[in-house]
């Protein structure tokens, strides 16, 4: 247990971190990260290039860097959009049920049904490449499993008896949802959330590899993969530094996913007893 507590803070220290970097990435890149500097062409990590540089001279780190303010900006806030569609949706099919219940999970079923992967690659290919195409893509995809888990929590809530009175005492459904149904569900949408913001990463990750994320000259993680496969033999670092920091940041965040999901689970079997 102790081994697992030190990896979940050394996890949520590395995530905590990226973020902070990503953010003031305009303030630390060293270079210009979309300047091409011809004197200085795939030249191996040193003091001055720690991460090296790119075939076209220009600071791996830098790009790296600010190619996270695209990479986390995009998973955090397309993982936002999708939880509050999924939500109210999840909510409003498991509460009321009937055809309601019978239309959400229809789309459910149906937005589930397709390869995750194979859907993305779909709508992006419908739109022009860009960030807004890869945000709408990871908000179509991702709202699904919260309206799944939403829906299954409040179908269990709503016959409970703190909500069962509300209804009595005139409650309207909004002030339920709020005060009785929500709360009691944050936990497990919460590691939801984290394992979603992984997976959006990755995604957007693996649609900028193919070209239809976010278009060159900008730096994201997958862009960045892409460009540098040509040059593996030659200059390898520039690939494997954008691949490292994508598989450290989404273990980090299953790791602290997992770790949320077990301390929910402690509390919980707590208040049974």
């Amino acid at each position: 247990m102790k081994r697992i507590s030190w990896i979940y803070r050394i996890s949520c220290t590395m995530l905590l971190l990226m973020t902070v970097v990503s953010l003031a990435a305009p303030l630390l890149a060293p270079y210009d990260p979309l300047i091409p500097d011809l004197d200085a062409v795939k030249e191996p990590p040193s003091l001055r290039h720690f991460m090296g540089t790119d075939d076209r001279g220009r600071d791996v780190f830098s790009r790296v860097i600010i190619g996270g303010q695209f990479s986390i900006s995009l998973g955090i806030f397309s993982t936002a959009c999708a939880l509050l569609i999924g939500i109210v949706m999840g909510f409003f099919s498991g509460y009321f049920g009937g055809w309601i219940d019978s239309m959400v999970g229809l789309l459910i079923n149906i937005t589930l049904a397709f390869p995750a992967l194979l859907l993305a690659i779909a709508l992006s290919s419908a739109m022009r490449p860009g960030y807004v195409s890869i945000f709408i893509t990871l908000v179509s995809i991702g709202w699904a499993g919260f309206a799944r888990l939403m829906r299954g929590e409040t179908m269990k809530l709503r016959s409970s008896p703190h909500v069962e009175a509300a209804r009595v005492l005139g409650a309207d459904v909004w002030y339920i949802f709020y005060r009785h149904i929500l709360p009691l569900c944050s936990g497990i949408l919460i590691t939801a959330v984290t394992l979603r913001i992984g997976v959006a990463i990755l995604m957007e990750s693996s649609l900028s590899f193919l070209g239809l994320g976010v278009q060159p000259p900008l730096p994201t993680w997958g862009g960045m993969v892409s460009q540098g496969r040509d040059f593996f033999r030659s200059a390898p670092w520039m690939t494997l530094f954008p691949g490292a920091v994508i598989t450290l940041t989404i273990l980090a965040l299953n790791i602290v996913g997992e770790g949320y999901r077990n301390k929910y689970a402690q509390k919980s079997v707590s208040k049974v007893k």
